[in-house]
């Protein structure tokens, strides 16, 4: 037996024997530590980038909710520019049609131009003598009514025309004055030459309306 070597159950050979198991137990427990350390940092890892993509998610639909809702803004404004342009078009044409007082000076317009347009040599339009009356208000109306009488000298075509002319007033179209035709009469000259037959000579009474005057 080689004397060199140590002997089994010396107490040199029990001291390498539990140094050469610590070491080893050390060993074990440092890859131990070590894997735990790397599972942790694998999970920390795994974590943070699940949680980032939500992150990154939320972010994307926060940005396309904003896009929307400033789409969404930018449509409801222009509607709000277009109704409003709308709605001041349409109160204007109204005005005209419907105004909130007698405004004799742009009814006489009316009329002026009309009778000037129609009248012809060979087919006359003439008004004469016209009045304007005193405002008068219905009970329980939402309106006034401004009285109007004239004498009118129309060849036949004229005549109806100027019938179509108060029964088409009154349309935003037309931006015409709301009128109305309360009677008429014809008047026959006893002395009639024969280009004087020619011509209907008669009074038209004609109701203006326009909003009720608050009092």
């Amino acid at each position: 037996m080689d004397t060199t070597n140590t002997q089994i159950g010396s107490p040199a050979f029990i001291r390498q024997h539990y140094l050469s198991r610590n070491i080893k137990l050390y060993l074990i427990g440092i890859v131990i530590v070590g894997l735990g350390v790397a599972y942790y940092g694998i999970e920390s890892f795994l974590d943070y980038s699940e949680k980032r993509g939500v992150v990154e998610q939320s972010q994307a639909l926060l940005a396309n909710l904003t896009k929307d809702q400033k789409k969404e803004m930018d449509g409801f404004n222009a509607i709000k520019v277009e109704y409003k342009d709308r709605d001041a078009a349409m109160n204007s044409e109204l005005s005209s049609v419907f105004p909130t007082q007698e405004n004799y000076t742009e009814l006489t317009k009316i009329l002026d131009d009309y009778f000037f347009s129609k009248n012809k040599p060979s087919s006359p339009l003439i008004a004469t003598d016209v009045q304007f009356g005193t405002p008068t208000s219905e009970a329980g109306s939402k309106y006034d009514i401004l009285p109007i009488s004239m004498n009118i000298a129309a060849s036949e075509a004229n005549f109806y025309d100027f019938l179509r002319f108060v029964q088409g007033s009154g349309t935003l179209s037309k931006k015409l004055r709301l009128l109305d035709l309360r009677s008429i009469q014809l008047n026959f000259a006893e002395d009639e030459s024969a280009s004087t037959k020619k011509t209907i000579q008669f009074r038209a009474e004609v109701s203006a309306y326009f909003q009720k005057i608050q009092k």
